[in-house]
């Protein structure tokens, strides 16, 4: 499955993006797991506070803490 990861900041009501890539996963857990590991390596201006993950179709499957923390 396709999905968009986005990583942003968030302070007030303002996002401010500062990544988005695209990425093959079998499942929103990977998906998620393969972000955090993003979340490390990428070289980033600013460091990200939020990240957003949807589908390809650009519905949103999880919105977080950027440290990739799984809702229960």
């Amino acid at each position: 499955m396709n999905f968009v990861i986005e990583f942003y900041r968030l302070r007030d009501a303002d996002e401010a993006t500062l990544d988005k890539v695209s990425l093959e996963a079998p499942n929103l857990r990977a998906a998620l797991q393969d972000a955090t590991a993003l979340f490390h390596t990428l070289a980033m201006t600013q460091i990200p506070d939020r990240l957003r993950i949807c589908d390809d179709s650009g519905s949103e499957l999880y919105a977080g803490p950027a440290d990739g923390a799984y809702p229960v």
